[in-house]
């Protein structure tokens, strides 16, 4: 966390949505598990809160992206046991039981799009998909009003693979 300046380049490439940021108020932080460790949030928008970036590594297809994209060096992959002590598993379900600041910061930026739900998550594209990380996006700035619509190609199969889907619903 010392480097990350709180860019959201690593969510916004992420092919498979298992890197997102994370916003909490003081108590919320408070709480959060020891593990857990946050920064206060650089904009003027997020005042007043605890920014977290986390990974699901459970969800990770360590492609890799994330990293090579980030522009200060601040992300780096780590094995599923070292994520394990870490503790990136009970981090990453605190934070998704938090409601999502949406509210925010607008969605037509690169760092506020990323504060958006994402509607696309844990695709079974192949490891570092190009198509899904504009997906994401897609649903991240105009969410539920959306129809996507496809002949054929990749999207026909990571968008609905036999026995699950890759789309999900606001919590609202």
């Amino acid at each position: 966390m010392d480097k990350c300046t709180q860019c959201n380049y690593c969510s916004y490439v992420c092919p498979h949505a298992v890197i997102r940021p994370f916003l909490m108020d003081q108590n919320t932080y408070d709480s959060a598990p020891p593990t857990l460790e946050a920064r206060k949030a650089t904009s003027s928008e997020q005042a007043g809160y605890y920014y977290r970036i986390q990974v699901t590594a459970a969800d990770c297809t360590g492609c890799e992206v994330c990293v090579k994209t980030c522009p200060d060096d601040a992300l780096r992959m780590v094995t599923q046991d070292e994520a394990k002590e870490l503790g990136h598993e009970e981090n990453w379900d605190f934070l998704r039981a938090l409601p999502v600041r949406e509210d925010l910061m607008k969605a037509n930026s690169v760092k506020g799009s990323q504060m958006q739900q994402p509607l696309l998550e844990f695709s079974a594209a192949c490891a570092g998909c190009g198509e899904t990380p504009y997906v994401k996006l897609l649903t991240q700035m105009f969410g539920d009003r959306m129809v996507i619509a496809n002949a054929t190609g990749c999207s026909s199969i990571w968008g609905n693979p036999y026995g699950s889907a890759p789309y999900t619903v606001r919590d609202s």
